[in-house]
């Protein structure tokens, strides 16, 4: 079944739309090495995204996005503003591709191979401008690209991006806002497509993905060139291992039916918490870094092997600890019978930013060496009413 005359609209985002972009691009080209290039608010000479095109490398593409969104007219001088800016990009593109949410217009592809005849002329790049139309007859050209972005118009299950999320210097790219507002759009977008799908990405990865294939498509084949690359390959593999640990994180606090509702009904307020320190610290080079901080332990409701475990060390600056003793010493006094050692009585920001995001980093680290998430819902792991913390 094609799905070619369906009207398909746009993502919600322009980073949603960049990541199709990418999508349809790396599978059109059969280039595992194309990336995402820089990120908000950084100069990127023009280019979102890189990759090889058969023997072109590199071939940029911008994904023209504007304060207005989704992106409804594209103009001439919106397309030599954006060539121009390409022409400062290093190394030298050998293409270049505007890609933008407006249909597809011939008035805008003719400006395109006139620049193109120029640049041919002066050794520079080529120039495509590719509508919405157009990327969309190439997206279903791939399913597995039509069911991440279009789930609901594709064969099989439905499984669109329901987001798009990036970090660098191990900080998420949204500010408190967005976050607040993305988190409870994810609940409710999880409950239409159970089987939605998340993305990740750290501009670290991005940038190592193309400093490999910057040194990959030089002629040498010498032992250092290959050293260089494998050294690469192995940071490479760190974060994108991180980057995978954070979407199955996610995907568990957004889709499954007791951390969905934990998030959704009595901690609303601090879900955004929740969610920016289980990726951040997740991300932290230097989290194992122990000087200067305090203590708490907390101890699960029924031991697991390891790697879960039974009980996890959490470490936080001394402020954040000293509220903690101080508010478990006045709850002990006002309430007798409350037992205040349930991480449920622990002082919020420790809880939300620092306990609960320790938890779910052990049951990730458990998932993916190979403890089946049933075994810690067996176990009590994600009714954190049941955990107890000390100090």
């Amino acid at each position: 079944m094609h799905f070619v005359h369906f009207e398909q609209a746009p993502p919600r985002s322009w980073d949603q739309f960049e990541e199709l972009c990418a999508d349809v691009f790396q599978d059109e080209w059969r280039d595992t090495g194309l990336v995402r290039h820089g990120r908000s608010g950084q100069s990127q000479d023009g280019v979102d995204i890189v990759g090889r095109d058969g023997a072109l490398w590199p071939v940029g593409i911008q994904c023209k996005k504007k304060s207005m969104w989704p992106v409804k007219t594209l103009t001439r001088k919106d397309l030599e503003k954006e060539v121009q800016k390409a022409k400062a990009f290093k190394p030298a593109l050998k293409a270049f591709y505007l890609v933008t949410t407006s249909p597809d217009d011939e008035d805008i592809q003719a400006c395109a191979r006139e620049i193109s005849a120029k640049h041919q002329l002066a050794g520079l790049f080529s120039v495509g401008v590719i509508g919405w139309g157009e990327i969309v007859r190439r997206a279903i050209r791939h399913p597995h690209v039509a069911a991440k972005h279009f789930g609901a118009y594709s064969p099989g299950k439905p499984t669109p991006l329901l987001a798009s999320w990036r970090a660098a210097g191990a900080r998420l790219l949204l500010d408190e806002a967005e976050l607040e507002v993305a988190v409870r759009e994810l609940l409710y977008d999880f409950r239409e497509f159970p089987a939605g799908r998340l993305v990740f990405r750290t501009q670290e990865a991005d940038d190592l993905l193309l400093k490999i294939r910057t040194l990959q498509s030089t002629e040498s084949n010498s032992l250092e060139r290959r050293k260089s690359v494998l050294k690469q390959r192995e940071r490479l593999y760190s974060y994108v291992y991180s980057e995978e640990s954070i979407v199955i994180g996610l995907q568990l606090f957004f889709n499954h039916p007791e951390l969905s509702e934990y998030l959704r009904v009595p901690w609303d307020k601090e879900a955004s918490l929740l969610i920016r320190s289980f990726i951040e610290q997740q991300l932290d080079p230097n989290l194992s870094d122990i000087k200067g901080k305090e203590k708490i332990r907390l101890f699960a409701p029924r031991a697991l092997p390891d790697p879960a475990g039974g009980d996890i060390a959490v470490f936080m600056p001394l402020s954040e600890h000293s509220k903690t003793v101080k508010r478990s010493w006045e709850l002990q006094n006002q309430y007798p019978n409350l037992d205040v050692e349930k991480l449920d009585e622990l002082f919020r920001p420790v809880r939300f930013g620092f306990a609960i995001p320790a938890v779910m980093r052990r049951i990730v680290n458990g998932i993916r060496n190979g403890i089946p998430i049933e075994t810690f819902e067996q176990a009590g792991w994600l009714q954190f009413h049941l955990w107890k913390a000390s100090y």
